[in-house]
């Protein structure tokens, strides 16, 4: 497949660039990945770069322990492996897992590394790219390990309510299973459980079936118990 027609499906791939030299073009592959699949398991040798077309994706680390930690989502367009290529491994660092659907396009490293070279416009896009989510990772790095875990869980139900936009609809609910939100925050389940009964009992938020609801006015409660801790504590507590 020629990148003309990777362009016709993604026209935002012309953000990155218009255009592969000639002698490198036909060389992608087109791949569906259904929902929940693997796209690479890490410490897997790195053999093709993919570039995300359609659907969504999450990066996550696994642990010899069997405790998963999850890094980001990613929605198009997005690279699989860049990250990879760009540090001079062979082998990938991290688990990538499909949320949805995905449609991903391979090229191989070797047809990707010199395309880099000389698409100046392309390795600085993609080079952007990477440092983007480098930068949220690591200004948000510090969080977890330097601040009690009810304020970690209580930052990210309130960003998650924020998302629902809970002052206008009035409440909101958190879909997302314990699992889910542990490797999402970094947390244990067991943790988790017993900071949400602990939220509950002080107001904080409710619980329905299993899920954590937050009303507007619990928002507010939320935001401002946040406000106190940061005012107050460093490496603390959070009472």
């Amino acid at each position: 497949m020629r990148y003309a027609e990777l362009l016709e499906l993604t026209p935002e791939l012309r953000d990155f660039t218009p255009q592969i030299p000639q002698e490198l073009d036909g060389q992608f592959l087109l791949r569906t990945y259904p929902a929940h699949s693997l796209i690479h398991q890490k410490d897997s040798p790195l053999e093709r770069i993919g570039i995300l077309l359609r659907g969504s994706f999450r990066v996550v680390n696994e642990f010899e322990n069997g405790n998963v930690f999850m890094i980001e989502l990613n929605e198009p367009v997005s690279f699989i492996g860049e990250v990879t290529l760009l540090a001079g491994a062979a082998t990938t660092s991290v688990t990538i897992e499909t949320v949805t659907d995905c449609l991903v396009a391979t090229v191989p490293v070797e047809t990707f590394d010199q395309w880099l070279r000389r698409d100046i416009r392309l390795l600085r896009a993609v080079s952007q790219h990477v440092a983007a989510k480098l930068y949220c990772s690591s200004y948000n790095r510090g969080e977890r390990l330097f601040h009690s875990a009810k304020y970690v869980l209580l930052k990210y139900l309130a960003r998650q309510a924020e998302e629902q936009n809970v002052r206008a609809a009035g409440q909101a609910v958190i879909q997302k299973t314990r699992q889910q939100i542990s490797e999402e925050v970094g947390l244990t389940v067991k943790t988790i459980n017993r900071t949400l009964t602990q939220f509950a009992k002080d107001g904080l938020l409710s619980i329905r079936r299993g899920k954590a609801v937050l009303s507007a006015e619990q928002y507010r409660l939320a935001q401002r118990e946040l406000r106190v801790y940061v005012s107050q504590s460093k490496n603390g507590t959070f009472s």
